[in-house]
């Protein structure tokens, strides 16, 4: 069964003139590089993500370990920090 996908014409046109230029064999070549990329480029942003969690976590260790009382308030503001870095 094939998937259809309504594209922009935008980006209709792009594919078409990647095909017609004799880079890809055709549509469905296109994107599966282009899915390629995304995939890749989630993988990059999962590994950033899950280094600043790592980050964070030895940072407010650190605090706690220290008494710091100006740290009481990131475990409260860290979920806000990293849902807002992660976008």
């Amino acid at each position: 069964m094939a998937n259809q996908t309504a594209l922009l014409p935008e980006h209709q046109n792009l594919v078409e003139s990647l095909v017609s230029s004799g880079r890809y064999e055709g549509p469905h070549a296109v994107l599966t590089a282009a899915l390629a990329l995304l995939q890749e480029k989630e993988r990059e942003r999962a590994a950033r993500l899950s280094a600043l969690h790592a980050v964070l976590a030895a940072e407010l260790s650190s605090a706690h370990a220290s008494g710091d009382a100006a740290a009481a308030p990131l475990p409260r503001l860290a979920p806000q920090a990293i849902t807002r870095l992660s976008a």
